[in-house]
């Protein structure tokens, strides 16, 4: 889609939206999620259950003319950006109004909920999965040595925080939501992967931008630089996955690495090498006709059954149904 048809399919998205009274999304909360305790008052829990399918992110409109969405809280990272109008929302108890261009960048579990909107607003909410701050993304953020993006990159880290980012008056981040949205409402081959590539280009460029940038300790930056040699190791052999030789081959000890490893991700060597043999087991899957046991052995795995077990934890699908929609 070209830039230039953006606003008309922008408007023609938002009117096919439906709308529905603030009674029935309550209901509809109050039937399909939980509730918990957060700092005194009750908020609804989303579940895990999002349908991220084979990508990292899920890109939607919360358009005009909309009732209170009830707070809520769940466990991925979200951006919020206003599209058009004005954005009221309850963000951990706090009233925060994105003016038109404004961005907000939440971590996970923070309580969120959305007032009503009026006729000209609409937000942009792009949901990131854990995936999507893996390999490339996780290195890039640590070297900018930026405390809040370092959290948002750990899976494991404690997360509470969130950030309003003044950016009405910033061309590069309006860019980068307007690409997201041409290829999120007109998909075409490799759409994903842009989305993916549009999103760090954002988080990247509001977090060079607008937040105060340390130097880093020498030991920080030391660490930051071998966790890069580590995660190049780790996609070269990922199919041996051994701590000992890897430990071996760099020149270091193996409880030192794996320290490295657990502060940089908040997981550990043998799950960091378990993601990147199932992200190769995914690429092998759609890549063809490849026998799935086959593809568990390349991967370094091989009894089937742990192969299964490990894939769906993974993809939320078995390998199987994995390449039927990979290839649909």
């Amino acid at each position: 889609m070209r830039r230039g048809d953006l606003p008309q399919a922008v408007a023609q998205a938002d009117a096919a939206l439906p709308r529905y009274s603030e009674e029935l999304i309550l209901d509809h909360f109050r039937q399909k999620y939980p509730t918990v305790m957060h700092e005194g008052r009750e908020v609804f829990l989303f579940t895990n259950a999002r349908e991220f399918g084979a990508n990292k992110h899920i890109v939607s409109l919360h358009g005009s003319r909309q009732e209170v969405t009830p707070e809520h809280v769940y466990q991925y990272v979200l951006i919020t950006y206003c599209y058009s109008g004005r954005f009221r929302m309850g963000v951990d108890n706090q009233a925060v109004t994105l003016e038109r261009g404004d961005c907000l960048v939440a971590d996970r579990l923070v309580p969120h909920g959305v007032l009503a909107t009026g006729p000209d607003d609409i937000a942009v909410n792009i949901v990131l999965s854990d995936r999507f701050f893996q390999r490339r993304v996780l290195t890039d953020f640590a070297h900018l040595h930026v405390d809040f993006a370092a959290t948002l990159a750990t899976p494991g880290a404690v997360h509470t925080g969130y950030r309003v980012y003044r950016t009405a008056e910033d061309d590069l981040a309006r860019d980068c939501v307007e690409r997201i949205l041409c290829e999120h409402l007109d998909p075409r081959l490799g759409s994903a992967d842009l989305v993916d590539d549009f999103c760090a280009a954002l988080l990247t460029h509001l977090f060079r931008t607008y937040e105060p940038i340390g130097k880093g300790a020498e030991e920080d930056q030391r660490r930051s630089e071998l966790m890069g040699i580590i995660r190049g190791y780790i996609e070269q052999n990922y199919a041996d996955g051994n701590l000992g030789n890897m430990a071996q081959a760099l020149g270091y000890e193996p409880t030192y690495l794996s320290g490295v490893i657990r502060n940089a991700t908040g997981s550990t060597f043998k799950q960091v090498v378990n993601e990147e043999r199932m992200r190769h087991a995914t690429a092998l899957l759609q890549a063809g006709t490849m026998p799935v046991y086959d593809v568990a052995r390349q991967v370094g795995i091989s009894n089937l059954t742990q192969f299964y077990k490990r894939f769906r934890e993974y993809a939320g699908c078995t390998p199987q149904e994995y390449r039927s929609r990979a290839q649909a």
